[in-house]
């Protein structure tokens, strides 16, 4: 099904995006330039559906009512999609929607040994944030990325509702440029998501053992501007 979705959002994008311009090549790739022939900054919307994989998160026992035990999340694939709008400078705002189907896990250390299946979970970022180009050169454009909003944590576990959480992250990627409008763009973040409870908070704790959620993501995607 997530590959389905995937295919229906990248066969939706006009097919003329994706015609070879020769002259563009030639000129180095972009409509604003400097002296030396590069870029200065990208003036143009940007469309990316992604597909990757997110491993990491442990629900810890203090913060749960349900299992009263520390529980992990199965590292599993990922997809969603980024909307990069520009700012008039090198910097872009980016909106994100990226969704994980996983599953709590018992988190069994020993070699080898099978870990418990006790439900399956979904974490669904809803992020915005500033893209931060840097080096940036004819074949590649690297970025730094960094971004904050919401995490909505829904386990499918009868007793359980989901929750929305104060969510954090920042990154690195690179887009390699195909053509004038599309490019793959290949990134890797770290997730941080606030999910201790007030009443559970203690300075001296979380400075020794911090309890919240974080989890970590590389993906793929193809980018579109227009």
């Amino acid at each position: 099904m997530r590959k389905l979705i995937l295919i229906l959002a990248l066969i939706t994008i006009p097919a003329s995006l994706f015609a070879q311009d020769d002259s563009w090549r030639n000129r180095g790739g972009d409509r604003d330039r400097d002296d030396r022939g590069y870029g200065r900054y990208d003036n143009s919307f940007e469309l990316t559906p992604f597909a990757g994989y997110r491993f990491g998160g442990t629900i810890h026992a203090s913060n749960n009512d349900i299992f009263r035990r520390d529980l992990d999340l199965a590292a599993s694939l990922s997809y969603g999609a980024s909307f990069g709008i520009p700012l008039g400078s090198p910097l872009k705002l980016v909106l994100m929607v990226d969704h994980q189907s996983t599953h709590l896990t018992t988190g069994d250390n020993y070699l080898f040994a099978p870990a418990t299946n006790l439900g399956d979970f979904d974490i669904t970022y809803y992020h915005a944030g500033l893209q931060i180009p840097f080096a940036r050169s004819r074949g590649a454009e690297p970025y730094v990325i960094v971004s904050a909003g919401i995490a909505n944590l829904d386990p499918q576990v009868s007793g359980a509702t989901s929750d929305n959480r104060f969510s954090a992250s920042a990154g690195v990627g690179v887009r390699l440029p195909i053509n004038r409008n599309v490019g793959l763009r290949i990134e890797g973040r770290g997730f941080y998501t606030s999910v201790t409870n007030a009443d559970n908070r203690c300075t001296v704790c979380e400075a020794v053992n911090s309890r919240e959620l974080y989890q970590g993501e590389v993906n793929v995607g193809m980018s579109f501007r227009f």
